[in-house]
């Protein structure tokens, strides 16, 4: 067995020195694993285009970039809506109503209890401690891997169309793309659209972690999920490069997915992650002060993932891109995922250090002003100047937190979960009836329930 001390020390010696900027350092690493941000800086290609292809690439510039402000507008649209919008919270009875069928963490267990092992055998390497710290969390998996598991559901809920059928084709743009076939993304003759779903479970638990470790660095948090943070456990150089290894390994099996639609999608995810990370980064002090920013960066950095992935499985269960079953599947994701960090985020100030698997407030001491407080400082002006200072001089936290509890914060953050849970429930009308389903359903009552 290699002690990870050793070869930690090892690393440090024939790699870059310890990160001592960790923000900078971790988005630098990150930031050429996105496609938008590397055309950007007009990386030129080392070998010379023909005509056609210089042509054929302007285009896929053009498009790509339209449809990123494309979505980016649409995000910020719905943001701007959800911040003007005065959240009513469930009906009586409602949420208990959710509570339907059998546990969603039950009906999926049997394929999600061996995703853990999966993940390692994926992504194991030569290098001892690149392969221990990629691995950290994989080794010790207490949590219910809720990503992996919504995943899962959606795939069962919307079902499998004849992706061979006029106008399922899951490629359309690639006959047009040198030495790829045009047919590539259909369900071969006896292969299972499941398979690829479950891959996709994968995928998009290993895009979550490596955010995680990313997170942590860029937090200089200590603990994650009841043990020690990655950098913390070895440095911020092989938390920064293990982080980047998982991203790594997750977008070649995109690739090896073979649907074109899924991989663009989901590089949104990985797109939206660092977009989130910059805006709460270089907010100012009036933005910080905004809701309609607290819920863009809450679908950038939490709910983005899961929406794209929901979408991403009624993809390769070959529904079309524009059809009204995958339109449901990414708002089902888009509300949930949202509704979880509301959550999240209340519980950062009612929850304890030990259920919670990291320190009480700590958004506040992260200078972080979420849900809670915006709505307290409605009722409570003095909060103003605390949030635009990042509660950074000393009682700032203690003074925010007596003030809040005074406050119908709490109260109203909880309203806006709901709301979002509700909707996320409706989302889900146009599939058909199915045990799936209602664990979806279950899965909202889950969230909103949840004390950790």
């Amino acid at each position: 067995t290699t002690d990870p001390s050793h070869s930690s020390a090892m690393l440090r010696r024939v790699t870059a020195p310890a990160v001592r900027a960790p923000a900078l350092g971790a988005l630098l690493l990150l930031l050429p694993c996105y496609g938008g941000v590397v055309r950007q800086h007009h990386f030129a290609p080392s070998c010379s285009l023909t005509t056609a292809h210089r042509h054929r690439h302007a285009r896929t510039v053009r498009i790509s970039a339209v449809s990123s402000v494309d979505s980016v507008e649409r995000t910020s649209a719905a943001a701007a809506a959800d911040a003007k919008h005065t959240p009513a919270g469930l009906r009586d009875g409602e949420l208990s109503s959710w509570k339907r069928g059998i546990n969603p963490f039950e009906l999926v267990r049997p394929d999600i209890e061996p995703l853990s092992c999966s993940i390692k055998e994926l992504l194991k390497t030569d290098h001892a401690v690149l392969n221990m710290a990629a691995q950290h969390f994989f080794d010790r998996q207490t949590g219910k891997q809720f990503r992996p598991t919504i995943v899962l559901l959606m795939a069962r809920a919307v079902g499998v169309v004849d992706t061979n059928a006029p106008g399922n084709d899951p490629n359309p743009p690639l006959a047009s793309v040198p030495g790829v076939t045009g047919d590539a993304g259909k369900v071969a003759a006896g292969e299972d659209p499941f398979d690829k779903q479950y891959r996709l479970a994968e995928i998009t638990e290993m895009i979550h972690t490596a955010s995680l470790i990313h997170d942590d660095v860029l937090d200089e948090a200590d603990t994650r999920r009841g043990g020690a943070a990655v950098h913390k456990a070895y440095s911020n150089t092989v938390a920064v490069l293990a982080g980047d290894y998982l991203l790594a390994r997750a977008s070649l099996m995109m690739a090896r997915l073979r649907n074109i639609h899924v991989v663009e999608t989901m590089a949104r995810s990985l797109e939206a992650l660092v977009q989130g990370e910059i805006m709460q980064i270089k907010a100012t002090p009036e933005e910080r002060m905004q809701m309609q920013l607290y819920i863009e960066k809450s679908f950038y950095k939490t709910a983005s993932l899961i929406a794209y992935s929901c979408k991403s499985a009624a993809l390769l269960g070959g529904h079309a891109l524009d059809s009204d079953v995958t339109r449901a599947a990414y708002d089902y994701g888009y509300h949930l995922g949202l509704a979880f960090q509301i959550v999240d985020d209340m519980l950062d100030f009612t929850g304890s250090a030990d259920s919670l698997g990291k320190p009480k407030l700590q958004d506040m001491a992260l200078g972080l002003a979420t849900a809670p407080i915006l709505y307290a400082a409605n009722e409570f002006p003095e909060l103003t100047r605390l949030i635009k200072r990042k509660f950074e001089q000393r009682g700032d936290l203690e003074a925010a937190h007596e003030l809040l509890l005074k406050s119908k914060g709490l109260e109203r953050t909880r309203l806006l979960a709901e709301d979002h849970a509700h909707k996320a429930v409706r989302a889900l009308d146009i599939l058909e009836d199915s045990p799936s389903k209602d664990a979806l359903v279950h899965l909202c009552h889950i969230v909103l329930s949840r004390n950790k």
